[in-house]
């Protein structure tokens, strides 16, 4: 008797267990299928919250934001495209592979236009680099340089683009080889008074942000949450960009 009550126990279990793994299965599946095919040089950042900001820094008050999924380059803006679409290079280390640098925000602004997408926001950035992580670097704690070109190992330049190791979502040099300007008007405070869904910045300000530090900057300037600014005119050999675009409407 006992032997066969334990009989039918254990293939109860049995069945829940394949119940349980077929429904993860059917689960993963349609994640994956609810994620949109990226345009050619692009990577998914899928929707949903993430905590942007980092603790003990007056300009970055940590804060819960959604975001709706979006694509954004895997890549920095290589000078060779660049050049293609603009008719001239500024940059200042002109070299093959290497990411365009010494432009202005209206120039960065203009090319993402041109070729179909836009500027990420800060926040869109800042996830993105992130790569779902929330540690100090998206590798972890300790500042590593497989995953970041800075004044400890980028011999005073920029570098070509992707020679680094990427995060988890596939985005390569968020942290260093060049700062990145993003949408947003920077604003110190505006973490204190930001919407908590599809945050874009000010509507008016003086200075534009920057994201992920460069060959020049520190390691403390590689961080995911660092911000820099400024003003959308200037033109400096640290000074980057990549691209973001929205998902297509259902």
């Amino acid at each position: 008797m006992n032997s066969r009550m334990n009989s039918k126990s254990l293939c109860q279990k049995l069945l829940e267990q394949a119940f349980l793994f077929a429904s993860f299965l059917l689960w993963t599946s349609a994640s994956v299928e609810a994620a949109p095919q990226p345009p050619e040089g692009m990577v998914w950042v899928p929707p949903g919250e993430f905590i942007m900001g980092l603790e003990g820094a007056s300009n970055k008050t940590p804060h819960k934001v959604y975001l709706d999924g979006f694509f954004i380059d895997q890549f920095e803006v290589v000078q060779k495209d660049y050049e293609r679409l603009r008719g001239a290079n500024p940059s200042k280390f002109t070299r093959e592979g290497h990411p365009v640098e010494q432009v202005t925000w209206y120039e960065a602004k203009s090319y993402c236009t041109k070729v179909g997408k836009r500027l990420p926001t800060e926040a869109e950035w800042e996830k993105a680099a992130r790569g779902g992580t929330s540690s100090l670097y998206f590798w972890g704690d300790d500042v590593n340089p497989d995953y970041a070109w800075f004044d400890d190992n980028s011999d005073d330049q920029t570098h070509p683009v992707g020679t680094r190791q990427p995060n988890a979502y596939g985005v390569y040099d968020t942290s260093g080889n060049v700062w990145e300007w993003v949408a947003d008007w920077y604003e110190k405070k505006y973490y204190e008074r930001s919407p908590a869904k599809n945050p874009k910045g000010p509507e008016t300000g003086e200075e534009k942000g920057l994201r992920g530090g460069s060959w020049y900057s520190s390691e403390r300037h590689l961080t995911p949450a660092t911000r820099y600014w400024s003003d959308p005119q200037v033109r400096n050999s640290n000074f980057g960009f990549r691209c973001a675009k929205d998902a297509p409407s259902e």
